[in-house]
């Protein structure tokens, strides 16, 4: 077909150029320049014309195969948009996302420590995505290694950094203040930390869907072994060793009853106990608090008890010392007293004999009283007789 064309065409420009160079007899040669412009420009939108048809024609071809790729595009779209059964679309799972986010909050995740800590426990963070990174000063924030924790020695493990304070914004990243008090341990596992983080402005909800389908093998080595058996048991039979906190009853269309009713229902199951992180790591940072407080007092307490033991020790040597002086003084005192009773003993015996002695002078003193007495008397009496008293 094309051919055809090409030879029509050929055979008309050939016939316009023979009749136009026989009519130059007797045209003026404006007449012939307009002509064979106007001949040339019928033959370029002849060419034209045959072009867009054939351009038209080709591209038409394709329209019902395109439709059909367009209708059913438009029905995958749909679904995608929309979901298809049971399958959820793009609306439904942008809605629950927005719900998760909602109740997760903000995260920053791929944060790296830039630059060593500072005596008040505070460090710069570099936040690569998103841009700008959007956080305010003095948001709280809640700091994670990201990677796999190790239930057998949590030390060797990713780990939960803490609580921040946002003290400084900065163009491509943060500087963030520890909320709690930092201790040693604290300080150093902070320190050694590499990155990278994620920053959760929401502390993480615990859920029991987080660990739905999980193999027994999984969680045994994500969890602690404290714990780990309340994971594996929930959603099983409960015991009758199970308290009232950790059972919920089903009704015999499988949904539950509250506690009120739990003798009304047709099954027991095991429910593991929500943990919420946030206050527990809140009263765990007190009790750490109070135990390092205590901790330190004890410490003081046994600095004291150790400087008051050593002077206690020598006050011990002291009053060893003053208990040997003083046995030797009692030992020489003893000696004195023996020889102070031996010269006691000796004394009352001469103050017995001199007193002996002195009581037989007395009775002698005593006689020879009387008997002077009764010579004067008598000689008396016998002057009184021979010679009368003169006259007055």
């Amino acid at each position: 077909m094309t051919l055809i064309v090409q030879i029509v065409l050929g055979l008309s420009v050939l016939v316009g150029l023979v009749t136009i160079i026989m009519s130059s007899k007797n045209w003026h040669w404006t007449q012939l320049v307009l002509v064979l412009f106007i001949f040339f420009s019928a033959i370029g939108f002849l060419f034209l014309g045959a072009e867009t048809v054939r351009i038209h024609q080709n591209l038409r071809k394709a329209i019902p195969a395109n439709e059909q790729k367009l209708a059913r595009w438009q029905q995958q779209n749909d679904e995608l948009l929309n979901g298809a059964g049971e399958k959820p679309g793009i609306l439904k799972l942008e809605h629950r996302l927005k719900i998760v986010t909602r109740e997760r909050g903000r995260v920053w995740r791929g944060v790296m420590p830039a630059g060593q800590v500072d005596q008040q426990g505070r460090v710069s963070v570099e936040i690569t995505k998103p841009k700008p990174h959007g956080l305010e000063k003095d948001a709280i924030l809640y700091a994670f290694e990201e990677g796999n924790a190790n239930a057998a020695n949590p030390a060797e493990g990713k780990q939960y950094l803490g609580e921040f304070r946002v003290a400084e914004v900065q163009e491509g990243g943060a500087v963030l203040d520890p909320v709690l008090l930092i201790d040693n341990r604290t300080g150093e596992r902070l320190a050694k930390s590499e990155g990278p983080w994620s920053l959760y402005e929401t502390m993480p909800i615990d859920r029991h869907r987080l660990f739905a389908g999980f193999p027994e093998e999984a969680l045994r080595a994500m969890l602690p072994a404290e714990s780990v058996e309340e994971y594996l048991r929930h959603g099983s039979e409960a015991t009758s060793d199970d308290d009232e906190w950790h059972v919920t009853g089903l009704d015999q269309d499988g949904k539950r009853v509250g506690p009120d009713n739990i003798d009304q229902a047709v099954r027991r199951l095991y429910d593991r106990s929500l943990r919420d992180y946030a206050y527990i790591f809140s009263e765990l940072a007190g009790e750490k608090v109070v135990t390092l407080a205590k901790q330190e007092a004890v410490a003081k307490d046994n600095a004291l008890l150790v400087k008051a033991l050593a002077g206690a020790e020598e006050t011990g040597k002291f009053r060893q010392q003053q208990i040997a002086a003083l046995n030797a003084d009692l030992a020489g005192m003893k000696q004195d007293r023996a020889a102070i009773q031996s010269h006691r003993d000796a004394v009352l015996g001469l103050l017995s004999h001199f007193q002996e002695r002195i009581e037989s002078y007395r009775q002698a003193n005593s006689d020879f009283v009387r008997q002077f007495t009764e010579r004067q008397l008598s000689l008396t009496s016998y002057i009184n007789r021979v010679a009368p008293a003169p006259s007055r």
